[in-house]
């Protein structure tokens, strides 16, 4: 693995940088290419965000422009964001691999790879941390057009501050953005505080679908678009479900299971605190962290369900044993 300061250096020496983040971007994918692009172009560099498909609705907010499409031979380098693996580049994944020099920083556990240089911090709460790094260090400072989507990503990918992945160093990049200027209630409005009344009736609806395993200790749904369109929502308008799920009362695991158009099947995995969903993912070939991960499988929805609820079963009950002890 190459040093943070290796892209540092080969962000500086580059003058046109394609930014690329994986599939179905969260708030800290989008946060981290937005504020990068950001960044990169307050030093008169010319940086394109490609996302593989158009931005949601829910993050308009961050849209400072992007495009779906380029040819490689535009830049000097491709960096990929919060990307675990180059399959997670979906369609955009050949104009990243073609680019001159590609580069790569993240912050999950993986076990291939890829990008000329590559950077990962699985200790990082999300890879906005990274960004935030990188931008101090090329920029000497944050520049305003940086605060929203560092917040973004910071926010998101630690459940507004509440998951266990927060350290002091996450209150402590929150602090630096707020003294710099942001404003974080505008943020918090556009992501927490706004539902639309079809999101309301579609997540009342989701107690009827939610499958309790092992004494109500597991949680599984599944949730295929149909489902999802009877509501008029689309798949990346409930990234929240895992957690939705692992709130009820008495859930230690959630399994979210959504299709693919490729017919093959999402599983998203989170978990409090008592099992590692990154090692279980890995065992189907997917990644993540301790207490979220994902992967995908060509299994039907009764054998993959069948199959992690017996491993997770199990899992549980080595660690209740160990508590014990």
């Amino acid at each position: 693995m190459n040093s943070l300061q290796d892209i540092i250096e080969a962000l500086k020496q580059a003058d046109r940088i394609a930014v690329y983040t994986h599939t179905n971007p969260d708030g800290d994918a989008l946060g981290s290419a937005f504020a990068i692009k950001a960044a990169l172009s307050t030093l008169g560099k010319i940086a394109t965000v490609f996302l593989e498909k158009p931005l949601a609705e829910r993050y308009n907010f961050l849209n400072t422009g992007y495009s779906l499409s380029g040819e490689p031979s535009d830049f000097d380098v491709a960096l990929a964001l919060d990307c675990g693996s180059i399959n997670r580049l979906g369609q955009l994944q050949n104009q990243f691999i073609q680019t001159g020099l590609t580069l790569v920083v993240d912050h999950h556990y993986a076990d291939m790879p890829f990008g000329d240089l590559y950077y990962s911090d699985p200790s990082a709460a999300a890879c906005c941390e990274l960004v935030y790094e990188l931008t101090k260090a090329l920029c000497n400072e944050l520049p305003t057009p940086v605060l929203t989507p560092l917040y973004t990503g910071l926010s998101t990918d630690t459940g507004h501050f509440k998951f266990s992945n927060v350290t002091a160093k996450t209150f402590t990049i929150a602090s630096e953005l707020l003294s710099a200027g942001l404003e974080p209630r505008f943020i918090t409005r556009q992501l927490y505080d706004t539902v639309k009344l079809s999101k309301l009736k579609f997540t009342g609806a989701l107690a009827e679908h939610v499958q309790l395993f092992n004494q109500g200790k597991i949680g599984v749904l599944l949730c295929y678009d149909s489902f999802l369109a009877a509501y008029g929502l689309l798949p990346e308008e409930t990234e929240e479900l895992p957690n939705v799920v692992l709130s009820i009362e008495g859930v230690e695991v959630s399994i979210i299971i959504k299709n693919k158009e490729d017919s093959k099947l999402k599983i998203s995995l989170r978990c409090k605190e008592n099992i590692d969903m990154a090692q279980l993912a890995a065992q189907f070939g997917g990644g993540g962290h301790a207490c979220a991960a994902g992967f995908v499988t060509e299994l039907s929805p009764e054998e993959i369900t069948q199959e992690l609820v017996a491993i997770i079963t199990k899992q549980l009950e080595e660690f209740n044993a160990c508590q014990r002890n």
